[in-house]
């Protein structure tokens, strides 16, 4: 997903007019330091357990509980290019449920206001059954009319059972957890409270389109309401 939690994050903080700008600034800052351990002379970097979910080097040695879920990710292989638009509802977070179903197309009428876009270029490459890498290209324009590129990785992998999705970006690395919902459809999903990012998407494969669409809360967005965020992302095969 690289460079769009950031912007996600941004729109949830920053009037409109300060959104590249709050954005820019996110690209602009460094990635976390490894943790050491040890004791005197030179600190050795701490193994990451092959558990780990955000482990992005190793490939999970696959359980009897991964097989129901084989290939499910085959269909993203090969390369996508699109954009990743971001809409804010302009009654602001109303009093109702969280929506499970949302109408893409409606995200271009009022209420709806486009806030943000983000050019993107992904490439995926299974390595197993129930292990795929990604490689993503992001591209937008800064305050100044300047293009940005960010490249992040990933992977989309099936562990304990579970599907995930997992990207490394210059500044974080950002988890999800996945529900099959139909055979072309995985719903992802990620809820942290400090800070915030409550996040819920329908990501849709065919042979030549993947969609997705979507909410979050960031910021200082109130959980209990309705969201006022909303993405939606369109990619085809290139020619």
């Amino acid at each position: 997903m690289g460079v769009r939690a950031r912007a996600l994050a941004a729109v949830a903080s920053a009037p409109p007019l300060l959104l590249l700008l709050s954005l820019s600034l996110s690209l602009l800052l460094g990635g976390a330091g490894c943790k050491q351990r040890g004791g005197g002379g030179t600190a050795a970097a701490a193994k990451p357990s092959t558990n780990d979910i955000a482990d992005l080097a190793q490939v999970p040695t696959p359980s009897a509980a991964d097989a129901r879920y084989k290939n499910v990710f085959k269909p993203l292989d090969g390369t996508w290019v699109g954009t990743f638009e971001i809409f804010i509802d302009s009654r602001g977070q109303q009093r109702a449920p969280r929506p499970r179903s949302i109408d893409s197309a409606a995200l271009d009428r009022a209420p709806y206001k486009l806030q943000s876009r983000v050019d993107v270029q992904q490439h995926y490459v299974s390595e197993s059954p129930t292990f795929q890498r990604v490689t993503i290209v992001d591209r937008y324009k800064d305050a100044q009319g300047r293009t940005r590129v960010v490249e992040s990785r990933g992977v989309n992998k099936v562990q304990d059972g579970k599907l995930w999705c997992v990207v490394k970006k210059p500044d974080d690395t950002v988890i999800h957890r996945g529900t099959l919902a139909a055979a072309q459809t995985i719903i992802w999903q990620r809820e942290r409270r400090s800070p915030l990012a409550i996040e819920w998407f329908h990501e849709t494969v065919h042979e030549q389109t993947y969609s997705i669409v979507g909410w979050g809360y960031y910021g200082a967005d109130k959980p209990e309401l309705a969201p006022r965020m909303f993405f939606r992302a369109r990619y085809r095969r290139p020619k």
